[in-house]
């Protein structure tokens, strides 16, 4: 059945259809094919969802995103990173990486934070002599930060399935995700010594008076999150609710963006995005069911393990039991990066994430690795290695994203993010090998 199942959902990727589709079909067919009835199976399935507490920050998180973008506080973040940083030679870019991660900070989703800020920054760079591919090759890497720097609905969505701490996932992924950010700046400085570039004037102090001033409300509402989150005053989905009425007032009553003409096409894009993610959540339910059901996360598991063991008899066989453990571990994590890095070239990481979980979630036991903070350090290393793939060719979603922004093909972005995503695998590896960058925080928590 197991066999059957990949089988047939790998034919229907290769076919092109939909991954949501393709994830249903090959469910249907593999319990079909077992004499299971499918409509029950799948309408309990769905079903379940609705008892996930978690998931209504989802659809809070994302009227938050539109309600931020539309009052103009991507704007009044750019701005302020600008007036600190933007006169140096990689100033741009910096301002680029740095209001990626300020505004991913208060979205938590990685296309509409390169569609907010790449829209900005790349005429602006251009402008200043940086070539255009690079520019839109690192807005849609400076992106992918916000999927990582909470509130993160891809660490939410994992929390989720994995039964693991949300709130500590989502301090867990800030040091990880401005690594990523200081490793994008030091690759453009190398990138961009041969540009012919203008430096922008430095900021004079009414400048900075003013741009702390316009940022204050925003950067107030990121402080709110994260000192709500990680003092336990409120869980993540209680912050999803804080964040949509925080981002309403001020895009009313502050600032005066919004507008009552503006609300309908605010939550019906909201509502779509919710609608398109629950969808496909549902589809998830259904092809992990059916997976343990075939158990193969568990042959899998047994798979690799056994494969790694068979390596340090043949490599290491007077290793000391302990030697050897940590050695297994170490191969295991090794495989499951390469693994998890080819899903992520083909399948965007939302699905991507909700087809992998499952079957990880075996491996990380096998390690000892499936309850406290080892489990928050598990979690973000599997999902920062599924957030690459939004940039990495052929099907990165960011990618896409940036190229639609930039007006710039992929073919030509390709160079330059190759070099970013070095950095970014590097930054993965330590992620990996170095758990404190993940455990540091959280361990402070209540």
């Amino acid at each position: 059945m197991g066999t059957l199942l990949i089988i047939t959902f790998l034919i229907l990727l290769l076919l092109d259809v939909p991954v949501a589709f393709s994830m249903i079909l090959s469910s249907l067919v593999a319990l079909v094919y077992i004499g299971v009835d499918p409509i029950m199976v799948g309408l309990e399935t769905t079903r379940s969802l609705s008892s996930f507490y978690s998931f209504l920050a989802v659809p809070f998180f994302i009227l938050a995103g539109e309600l931020m973008n539309y009052g103009g506080l991507s704007q009044r973040l750019i701005r302020l990173v600008k007036a600190f940083i933007g006169h140096y030679r990689v100033g741009l870019p910096a301002v680029t990486a740095v209001s990626s991660q300020m505004f991913g900070a208060v979205s938590g989703a990685s296309a509409a934070t390169c569609a907010a800020v790449g829209g900005i920054m790349i005429p602006a760079l251009e402008k200043n002599g940086y070539n255009r591919a690079f520019s839109t090759a690192l807005a849609a890497c400076s992106g992918t930060t916000g999927a990582l720097i909470p509130p993160s609905i891809l660490l939410l969505i994992y929390g989720t399935l994995a039964n693991v701490s949300i709130e500590k996932l989502f301090v867990g992924g800030i040091v990880p995700g401005i690594l990523v950010g200081i490793s994008l700046i030091i690759i453009s400085a190398f990138m961009t010594r041969k540009m012919d570039i203008l430096n922008e004037e430095k900021a004079d102090f009414r400048e900075i008076k003013e741009s702390i001033i316009g940022a204050f409300f925003p950067i107030g509402l990121v402080i709110l999150i994260f000192v709500g989150i990680m003092g336990g005053m409120f869980t993540a989905t209680e912050a999803s609710a804080v964040a949509v009425i925080y981002s309403a007032i001020v895009g009313f009553f502050v600032y005066g963006k919004l507008k009552l003409k503006d609300l309908p096409k605010i939550l019906v894009s909201s509502a779509k995005t919710t609608a398109a993610l629950s969808f496909l959540i549902a589809c998830a339910s259904l092809f992990a069911w059916t997976l343990a059901i075939g158990k193969v996360p568990e042959q899998l598991t047994e798979g690799l393990v056994g494969f790694c063991n068979e390596i340090i008899v043949t490599f290491g066989s007077d290793l000391s039991p302990e030697t050897a453990n940590s050695v297994r571990t170490l191969l295991i994590l090794i495989v499951l990066n390469v693994v998890l890095l080819l899903i992520g070239m083909f399948i965007d990481a939302g699905p991507g994430l909700l087809i992998v979980v499952p079957v990880v979630l075996p491996i990380s036991e096998a390690i000892g690795m499936n309850t406290g903070l080892d489990a928050v350090h598990f979690g973000i290393l599997v999902v920062s290695n599924m957030i690459i793939g939004l940039v990495t060719p052929p099907v990165g979603s960011t990618l896409f994203v940036a190229s639609a922004v930039g007006g710039v093909s992929i073919a030509k972005m390709t160079p330059y993010v190759l070099k970013f995503l070095l950095a970014m695998i590097i930054i993965q590896l330590l992620i990996t090998y170095y758990p404190p960058i993940t455990t540091f925080l959280p361990s402070l928590m209540p």
